[in-house]
């Protein structure tokens, strides 16, 4: 785990920046987040941030909703090397799913899938206050694993209960609503190492940031979804949020993908991007969550 570096975030091609996505035909699916149920946190809710916009801000306090759904997602790549990316528990039957990108899973392209996923919540500077929870099970879409298309780099991972408890018990659930567009005002997060124009970001991805504004989509032929965040590298399937309440709870709509790079991936400019959270999200929530 301290070895392990951030996934990178994958590159839009030119072929793909004119890929044009299926249109969805699935209904809108959503579900409401959850409290914890037997988790002691120090207090009832998280406080009440000030909007800060594109520039990452450090999050506090950590211990309770959001961030104790938030947390980093180990794993090790196809060529053994270990990776991390940042996911979020999400709502599920199986009260153990953790929502993140597809390329936080799978290498894209017929690359082949990685393992040996832990998923530390909460973790601020190398802690594991809630454990390490070891995965079960996970999937992403055809679109990403097959054709690495990054308007379909969702994912989702079934862990295993630890102590016999379960994850969404322990630490309540972040909801999402899946099919509802692309226009949100949203609060996202992420475990991020670099970024646009930043150099203070910690070099091991150690502390946990957050972003908010107001997110779109690209262009009428294309529906990825667009937001002002200078977060990169490390953030990657951090959670994007919308109607976050005071407690802490709030809705998935979008889980950080991909932003412009130059040829040395280095960012060219603030413009984060998601995978639209339609069809292809609900196809691997359903999948994922009765697992």
């Amino acid at each position: 785990m301290a070895a392990a570096t951030p996934e990178p975030a994958p590159r839009l091609t030119a072929a793909a920046a004119k890929a044009t996505p299926v249109p969805d035909r699935l209904p809108a699916k959503s579900a409401a987040p959850a409290r914890p149920q037997n988790a002691v946190s120090p207090s009832a809710g998280g406080d009440v941030h000030p909007l800060i916009g594109s520039t990452a801000a450090l999050w506090s306090p950590h211990g309770q909703m959001p961030a104790i759904t938030t947390g980093k997602i180990y794993f090790t790549r196809t060529d053994g090397s270990g990776g991390y990316c940042t996911g979020s528990v999400i709502t599920a039957s199986n009260l153990n799913t953790v929502w993140t990108a597809g390329h936080c899973v799978n290498a894209g392209n017929g690359g082949g899938w990685f393992s040996n996923f832990l998923f530390v919540p909460d973790t601020d500077n190398g802690s594991a206050p809630w454990g390490s929870w070891s995965w079960k099970y996970t999937n992403t879409t055809n679109g990403w694993a097959n054709s690495g298309d990054l308007h379909y780099d969702v994912a989702a991972i079934a862990f295993y209960p630890l102590n016999g408890t379960n994850l969404q018990s322990r630490l309540g659930a972040q909801g999402y609503r899946f099919n509802y567009g692309q226009s949100f005002s949203v609060t996202t997060f992420g475990y991020p190492q670099s970024g646009y124009n930043r150099t203070d970001f910690p070099a091991n991805g150690s502390k946990l940031y957050y972003c908010t504004g107001q997110t779109y989509r690209k262009s009428s032929s294309n529906d990825l979804i667009g937001l002002s965040c200078d977060m990169h590298h490390g953030a990657s399937g951090g959670p994007w949020l919308t109607d976050l309440a005071s407690w802490g709870g709030g809705y998935i709509i979008g889980a950080y993908s991909h932003r412009d790079v130059n040829s040395s991936g280095v960012p060219t400019n603030i413009e984060a991007r998601s995978a639209n959270h339609g069809d292809g999200a609900i196809n691997v929530y359903n999948d994922v969550s009765t697992h």
